[in-house]
């Protein structure tokens, strides 16, 4: 893997290309700002936006809003927040709710479009990131045919421990890049395909 670029560059950079990301982070708030820069940047180039997120969608909002994303976006229905709730049910059903949460982010979403998020919120069993390594193949496996960029979320201090270098290998083969945002916020973007 070769270092391109730092973070931001990186992805004030992006145009029509379509990209899937993975976005490695140890400092969630610069990871946020990444996050809303490339949804920004989006949104200005006339795209739509999806935020999925573990977290209360009004709260996403309103630190959007704080970050410089203008109201108008969600009253248009250009920026939708998107709240994915964590499960504890077996792996066929949680599957399927994962399945039914990917329908609900993709319906209606016309290329050109922009996602930051995960579908599986808990990535901290190994059944969980097992299941979010199966949602990844399947999604760069047809990327092409996908048409929007999408920037999955890694928080990597969530990530299940006992096979994390196993995990993190996978994930660099099934992106395009990788985005990692260290504490010092300096970090920087390896090409992985």
């Amino acid at each position: 893997m070769e270092n391109i670029r730092k973070p931001l560059e990186f992805v004030d950079s992006l145009d029509e290309s379509r990209k899937h990301i993975a976005l490695f982070y140890d400092d969630p708030e610069y990871a946020r700002f990444v996050e809303f820069r490339f949804l920004k940047n989006g949104l200005v180039r006339g795209e739509r936006c999806v935020y999925a997120t573990e977290e209360d969608s009004g709260s996403i909002v309103l630190k959007m809003l704080h970050y410089g994303i203008p109201l108008e976006y969600f009253e248009t229905k250009k920026l939708c927040v998107y709240q994915i709730h964590s499960y504890h049910d077996s792996h066929e059903e949680l599957t399927n709710r994962c399945k039914k949460d990917a329908e609900m982010i993709l319906s209606g979403l016309l290329p050109p479009f922009r996602i930051s998020g995960r579908i599986v919120p808990d990535v901290s069993s190994a059944a969980g990131m097992l299941l979010e390594l199966e949602f990844e193949r399947k999604t760069h496996t047809c990327f092409d045919d996908l048409g929007g960029s999408v920037m999955c979320r890694y928080d990597l201090s969530k990530i299940e421990k006992t096979r994390r270098k196993e995990w993190l290998a996978e994930l660099r083969e099934n992106h395009h890049d990788i985005i990692y945002v260290p504490l010092s916020e300096k970090g920087g973007v390896f090409k992985c395909c």
